[in-house]
C-alpha cells in the first residue's frame, strides 16, 4: 500500500510541474503575438460547363 501511494504522489509531483511549466508563465517566453486578420478575396466568377454550346 505504502509504495502505491509513492506511485500516485510521484505521478501528481511530475503532473503538477508539467501543468506549471506549460502555461509559459514561468518560463520567461514572451507571448505569440495575435494573428492577422485575412485579406477580403473577390468572387471569381462560375463557369457552368454542362450548359456551354
Amino acid at each position: 500500500m505504502k509504495k502505491l501511494i509513492q506511485i500516485f504522489a510521484l505521478a501528481g509531483v511530475a503532473a503538477t510541474a508539467l501543468a506549471l511549466s506549460s502555461c509559459g508563465c514561468s518560463s520567461g517566453e514572451a507571448t505569440a503575438p495575435p494573428l492577422r486578420k485575412l485579406p477580403d478575396f473577390k468572387e471569381l466568377p462560375t463557369i457552368d460547363y454542362a450548359n456551354e454550346k
